[in-house]
């Protein structure tokens, strides 16, 4: 929903308007997360309800100079790192003329791309060569039957192909993994020899409550449950303060890669918070779990003037909450995700941009 913001008696905003994006608990913005696209060729049990056909319209969806004009604007209040996510980001015809774009913004020191895999492989090389630093692939399981049961796609061995291939070229890689009860939980370990053998982060995430009513408590594994099962079967040496990260990251002791573990349900890190997101249609989500936003579409769509736009930024900002409902006494994350669902019920992940 919009939320009115009373510019002309806002003492924070005009106190904050020219310097570097922050909230209103001192927390530093820096970094974006942009959809491209809320359209997705994969229909994952996590993501998306069973049977919606919901999608934004093709005239809302921001256009390539819409979405820079947003980033450059954004860069301009201190955001460096963007994240390029979907829906599928790599469906956009235009991907490569974004990424490129956005990396001549002088400012931007970091630019990946959270993909589902499955078009990525004949895109490696030009990714690369427009100026991508990172890759996350979200793959959740390591055999094709189980995997199509997650994703409803057959898309298991070209997205392995990409994954490996991506290794080979040497893009950095992050392998997102959804840890789901009775789908994935028993294959845990089998991603963690990953991180073993390649140069890559294997990050575990827990089930969230993005996917409509297709939300069942009963699938989650607590984050805690995994760390315990990877510290039982392998070294694991800590990588220091989270500090902003989303990750509780861990070298392989011996391998060549890293291990993540992300609760957002039983392990919030709001603390250290940093970033904003804004939907393929031009909302920007101070907070994932919340449904409170800042409608700039119509703003970018009519050539609003600059400042309009930054008004919208620090109006984003000033909303941002202290934390999601998951650190909200008396909620006993370790027991009481059991009865969530509510108030996430009409909202998706694919329309956030995770």
């Amino acid at each position: 929903m919009f939320t009115d913001f009373p510019y002309g008696k806002s003492d924070f905003f005009w106190r904050n308007m020219k310097k570097n994006l922050q909230d209103s608990f001192g927390r530093k913005i820096d970094y974006l997360r942009v959809s491209l696209t809320d359209a997705c060729n994969f229909r994952c049990i996590y993501c998306v309800q069973p049977g919606s056909v919901e999608k934004i319209t093709a005239d809302a969806i921001l256009t390539r100079d819409e979405i820079l004009r947003f980033v450059g604007l954004a860069a301009s209040l201190g955001i460096q790192r963007i994240r390029l996510t979907g829906g599928e980001p790599l469906l956009r015809a235009d991907i490569l003329d974004i990424v490129r774009s956005i990396k001549a913004i002088g400012s931007i020191s970091d630019l990946s791309i959270t993909t589902n895999g499955s078009h990525l492989r004949p895109l490696l090389k030009p990714l690369k060569e427009a100026g991508l630093d990172r890759l996350n692939i979200s793959l959740d399981a390591l055999d094709p039957i189980r995997f199509k049961k997650v994703t409803l796609s057959d898309a298991f061995v070209e997205v392995e192909r990409a994954f490996y291939e991506a290794v080979a070229i040497g893009f950095p890689v992050k392998l997102n993994v959804v840890a789901v009860k009775g789908l994935t939980y028993h294959e845990v370990l089998k991603f963690a020899s990953i991180a073993k053998n390649y140069p890559v982060e294997v990050r575990f995430l827990e089930f969230m409550p993005l996917c409509g009513e297709a939300w069942n408590a009963d699938f989650v594994i607590p984050i805690g449950v995994i760390k315990k099962m990877c510290h039982e079967h392998f070294s694991l040496i800590p990588e220091g303060e989270r500090g902003n990260r989303v990750a509780e990251t861990y070298r392989m002791d011996g391998g060549k890669g890293r291990i993540g573990f992300i609760g957002s349900l039983t392990e919030s890190f709001c603390d250290q918070c940093s970033r904003i997101r804004i939907t393929a249609d031009g909302k920007i989500k101070p907070c994932l779990f919340s449904e409170t936003e800042v409608s700039v579409g119509a703003l970018l769509k009519e050539n609003a003037p600059d400042e309009e736009i930054l008004k919208a930024l620090w109006q984003a900002a000033a909303i941002k909450p202290a934390g999601n409902m998951f650190r909200e006494a008396p909620f006993n994350a370790e027991t009481d995700y059991q009865s969530l669902g509510k108030p996430f019920t009409n909202v998706m992940m694919k329309s956030i941009g995770g």
